[in-house]
């Protein structure tokens, strides 16, 4: 089973016990996992739903039950040629102009009614409907990325701003043409964000599914940080082993130029210790001194014996 299957199935068991959470999840289930369908001869007017996760067909199913006192006919299709996945459709026949006017999805002349976000107490019923309808999530152990699938781009629009409201974040709207300019993908809401991610599954009720979400995503954030800063440990070794070596170059350099006399006290001094301890840090080289030197001094008169080297070089 997916992770997706895996979240779909806690949401769609989830209570039912506010009316218009109800409301709102199955006007969103419907609006981005069904259709409005006229059917043939005194049919009139179908609701029609199909999904390939059976808790999303259960859940619409429940739910129109539960607020009309209907029972919509319920399908199952084996899988064959090019589907490979069993397919369940939920399908209303009668009351389906009722329910689809009392949902939101016509308006007072029976036309298809366009989405609206939802900021208020029914947003988190629509973005879960919305989820159980067209969504799906990566596996915690691979980048994050939640996407929710719509039939048109003002849906997406009215769904990320509903999401918006919920969680702090990234929430966008991904569309896409073919190159002649015909529409391509269908409009989709994109998170990439894994905090984002988590917020919203705890936001829709996914409980489970976000500490396992969390958990795993902290594990990945804790190595990465871990290999970053071994990655950074290592770069300042390197670093620190090709100034030395270019400190004792420069120190060669000058004392077979000019010898020990030439140098001042000083300068005398901090050569020495590089000499003796090549693989020391600037605070070594400056404890080693007598009396100590802070590192920063140590660091001024090496690069005064590296400058004298390039000047004996003619570099």
């Amino acid at each position: 089973m997916s992770f997706t299957d895996e979240v779909k199935q806690e949401l769609a068991g989830l209570p039912i016990d506010d009316e218009v959470e109800a409301h709102h999840e199955l006007a969103a289930l419907v609006r981005f996992g069904g259709a409005l369908v006229v059917g043939g001869g005194d049919r009139g007017l179908l609701v029609d739903l199909e999904t390939v996760s059976g808790a999303t067909a259960r859940r619409t199913y429940s739910l129109l039950q539960r607020r009309y006192a209907i029972a919509p006919e319920l399908r199952v299709r084996a899988p064959g040629g090019v589907q490979r996945r069993r397919m369940y459709g939920v399908r209303l026949d009668q009351g389906a102009e009722r329910v689809a006017r009392d949902l939101g999805l016509l308006d007072a002349d029976g036309r298809p009614a366009p989405p609206q976000p939802r900021l208020d107490v029914g947003a988190a019923a629509c973005i879960r409907g919305a989820f159980l309808a067209a969504g799906s999530i990566s596996s915690p152990d691979r980048p994050p990325h939640l996407e929710v699938v719509a039939h048109r781009v003002d849906a997406a629009e009215a769904l990320a701003a509903t999401a918006r409201a919920l969680v702090d974040g990234q929430v966008g709207v991904v569309t896409s043409r073919s190159e002649d300019g015909t529409p391509g993908e269908r409009p989709r809401l994109v998170i990439k964000s894994g905090e984002t991610i988590g917020g919203l599954l705890a936001a829709m009720g996914a409980t489970g599914a976000f500490l396992r979400w969390d958990e795993r995503r902290l594990r990945r954030q804790l190595r990465g940080d871990a290999t970053r800063l071994a990655n950074a440990d290592a770069a300042n070794l390197r670093r620190t082993v090709e100034a030395a070596s270019a400190q004792v170059k420069a120190v060669e350099q000058v004392v077979a130029e000019l010898g020990w006399d030439e140098l001042d006290e000083d300068l005398r001094a901090v050569a020495i210790a590089r000499l003796a301890s090549p693989d020391a840090s600037l605070t070594e080289l400056g404890q080693l001194a007598d009396p100590p030197l802070s590192k920063s001094a140590v660091h001024r008169r090496l690069r005064r014996l590296e400058a004298l080297a390039d000047e004996l070089g003619g570099g």
